[in-house]
């Protein structure tokens, strides 16, 4: 991992960079400016040459050392409600440091990039979960509606968007108001060789089990759809409903059994959300949206609200009968995996009472207790269409590779896949520097799709492998710095391949020494690092991060079953003490 120190440099990274925004520039432009895509030209440009000029000089690569000047710059820079810790400010400045390459490669304005929030619930769960929410935040809806994920698939997930929509339009009739949604999804096709953007006409809703537009009269849906040629897909996922809440998550509108983490931010941190959905449709809206002079509000309310109607969305588990295993097996199947038909049971050796248990333990809904704004910073990418991993400067890389180089404690990871080449490095560094570092994966998941042969750096079992091999060259036991475990779904006592389609984890976060923590959209592999368009949040907050960890392990049973030898390999009979010592 190369890293720079300061070499006699005066840095200041902030000089040249824009310090208006997309989202008010198109605002006070509009009409004369059709289009986020005009802003973006005539203010946002560096130029082919300008980055051809910070390519070859290497000036951007992150700084190994930070000093009390720069990180006094990071603070200033962002829009904090008060100084945020020197771990989070060490990252920050490599990350804004991006922005000299390209204003927008954090697909935000560069004055919204750092900001401030507050994070009133997280949903640890299976994608069922996260969709009843998610019809929940939808239908409460007043104005607009701004949605973008990857896949759109015909599935019950889909379905209950559907509902959502019409139930929203039914809302709105019996209101007198109207309400615009505009809908992102990433579908390639021959169009997208020729135009990355295209809008998809109403006659082919359906295949997509959207509502036509005679069934939802009170409301304008405009559906788009984007991918960058060739390999640049639209990986992002998130929604943002009346400019005051957003929901940020790991999945996308399809049916899989996996677990999936989606977190609710509010406060000023909604306007960065707002801007990036505004740079990445790029194309004029018809009609255009209603919220552009909307200022996002924090409701301390909302903590109330959570705790008292989020567990009515549960279901009872009352009806379960201790006596009956096959029942108890079912019910806890069915709590966690109802929207896939291919569900399998809870493992055999589980007893009457461990299942019980294991249901009064899952606990999906995170009310976060009240709390005040806290630094939240994007660490986004632009989708990068060209093959070949170069496309390595921007805000989420420069997070990531300094989180790695400052963390002074530990790094927690977990995510579907791992292995892109600089996070390979990370960990190797990391661990020789004394880190503890966790790593949490899943068991094959997507091999096909990742292994030798993809250029997209082996499978999770080839890269564990090579990163013992490495560290095992390392004198003094480094190795053992890092543990490496395969996903274990709640009600298993041993990992499942992801080939069989039965217990997944498609979670991305990463967590700093307990202080910073990194989640959402994108995963720790080659395709997220080099070309996928990927949102994220970067959060400064000892409470949250807390609450996350604590939810990761409680909603699992990785960190009791999924331990991995020195070796790469599982092995069962290395799982009988953590067997004992779990009871």
């Amino acid at each position: 991992m190369e890293m720079n120190d300061h070499h006699g440099e005066d840095r200041s990274p902030i000089d040249n960079i824009p310090t208006s925004t997309v989202t008010s520039l198109y605002t006070n432009g509009y009409p004369l400016i059709k289009s986020p895509s005009d802003v973006i030209k005539s203010h946002f440009s560096n130029g082919f040459c300008h980055r051809l000029q910070y390519k070859f000089k290497s000036k951007l690569d992150p700084f190994e050392i930070i000093t009390k000047k720069e990180l006094d710059i990071a603070a200033e820079f962002g829009r904090f409600p008060y100084r945020p810790s020197n771990l989070f400010l060490k990252i920050f400045y490599n990350v804004i440091r991006t922005l000299e390459y390209d204003p927008l490669g954090g697909r935000v304005s560069p004055s919204l990039i750092g900001s401030s929030g507050i994070i009133p619930l997280t949903i640890i769960s299976t994608i069922p979960d996260i969709m009843r929410h998610y019809y929940q935040v939808i239908v409460n809806a007043q104005k607009e509606i701004l949605f973008a994920t990857m896949y759109w698939e015909r599935s019950e997930s889909a379905n209950v968007i559907r509902r959502a929509f019409q139930d929203l339009d039914k809302r709105a009739n019996a209101e007198h108001r109207h309400v615009i949604i505009k809908l992102m999804i990433d579908r390639p096709n021959i169009t997208n060789t020729v135009q990355y953007h295209s809008i998809l006409r109403p006659t082919k809703w359906s295949d997509y089990d959207l509502p036509a537009p005679d069934e939802i009269p009170n409301i304008s849906l405009e559906v788009h759809n984007y991918h960058h040629f060739i390999m640049g897909t639209f990986h992002s996922k998130f929604l943002i409903v009346d400019r005051r809440v957003v929901l940020l998550n790991s999945n996308n509108i399809q049916d899989r059994p996996n677990l999936e983490m989606m977190s609710q931010y509010e406060g000023e941190i909604v306007n960065s959300f707002y801007d990036t959905f505004l740079i990445s449709w790029s194309i004029p809206f018809q009609p255009n949206l209603v919220c552009l002079n909307d200022n996002p509000l924090i409701e301390q309310s909302h903590f109330e609200y959570l705790e008292n109607e989020i567990p009515l969305q549960r279901f009872p588990f009352d009806h379960i009968n201790p006596t009956n295993n096959k029942q108890n097996s079912s019910s806890l199947v069915d709590r966690i995996f109802d929207f896939h038909k291919s569900s399998t049971s809870s493992h055999e050796k589980l007893s009457n009472e461990q299942i019980e248990k294991l249901t009064s333990e899952f606990t999906p809904f995170i009310c976060h207790r009240s709390h005040q704004p806290f630094p939240i910073v994007l660490v986004n990418r632009s989708p990068h269409g060209t093959p070949m991993h170069r496309n390595k400067t921007n805000p989420q890389n420069a997070a990531w590779i300094s989180a790695f180089r400052f963390a002074e404690k530990s790094i927690f990871i977990q995510t579907p896949t791992f292995n892109a080449s600089p996070a390979i490095e990370g960990i190797v560094d990391a661990c020789r520097r004394g880190i503890k570092v966790t790593l949490w994966l899943g068991w094959g998941f997507n091999d096909l799709k990742e292994g030798r042969g993809t250029f997209q750096g082996g499978t999770n079992k080839q890269v564990v492998k090579k990163l013992y091999k490495k560290l095992k060259k390392i004198p003094n036991g480094i190795e053992n710095n890092l543990e490496v475990f395969w996903y274990v779904a709640k009600d298993q006592m041993r990992p499942i391949h992801f080939s069989e389609k039965k217990r997944n984890c498609h979670i991305k976060f990463m967590s700093i020494d307990d202080q910073v923590a990194i989640m959402g959209n994108a995963n720790m592999d080659s395709f997220s690092w080099f070309h996928s368009q990927e949102i994220n949040t970067m959060i400064d907050s000892p409470l949250i991060v807390q609450d996350w960890i604590n939810g990761l392990y409680k909603n699992q049973s990785t960190n009791i079953y999924g331990k991995l030898n020195n070796d790469g390999k599982w092995c069962e009979n290395n799982q009988q003490q953590s067997l004992v010592d779990s009871h």
